[in-house]
């Protein structure tokens, strides 16, 4: 290397300044990424606000609303719980691939659950608390 010193362009006994962050420090992994945009998605184009939380395990919920939590699987897929209807007397797990098709879609579950009344959902549904309380439980039984 030719005048530009050791690797990076350092000279013999140069101080170096290391930075010590990790790389999930730097950037966020993808699954965060992509959950951050289905709520920046979900925020702008459909005016219902969702929180992104990381569990301790590593894994990403996005926190719609009450009996609406999506989740992100391995393959930084979208899951989430369909509402109970009329034609149907048990949830059901839907997924999406993209961000853009989750919105479109956690939208118009979220207009249905907000046209119940909203005692009817919290002796019925899931709410983002039983979600992390039943993570954890499995992650650490007592």
């Amino acid at each position: 290397m030719s005048g530009a010193g050791g690797i990076l362009g350092l000279q013999a006994g140069e101080d170096v300044n290391v930075d010590h962050r990790t790389p999930e420090d730097l950037a966020p992994p993808s699954a965060e990424l992509r959950a951050r945009e289905l709520a920046a998605l979900l925020a702008r184009f459909h005016n219902i606000p969702a929180d992104v939380h990381r569990l301790p395990s590593g894994k990403i919920v996005i926190s719609v609303y009450y009996g609406l939590v999506a989740r992100l699987d391995d393959a930084c897929r979208f899951w989430w719980i369909v509402p109970v209807s009329e034609d149907r007397d048990r949830p059901l797990w839907t997924s999406a691939a993209t961000p853009v098709a989750a919105a479109i879609r956690i939208a118009a579950h979220y207009r249905e659950l907000r046209a119940r009344p909203l005692v009817h959902l919290i002796r019925g549904g899931y709410l983002l608390a039983d979600v992390l309380l039943e993570h954890h439980e499995a992650a650490a039984p007592v």
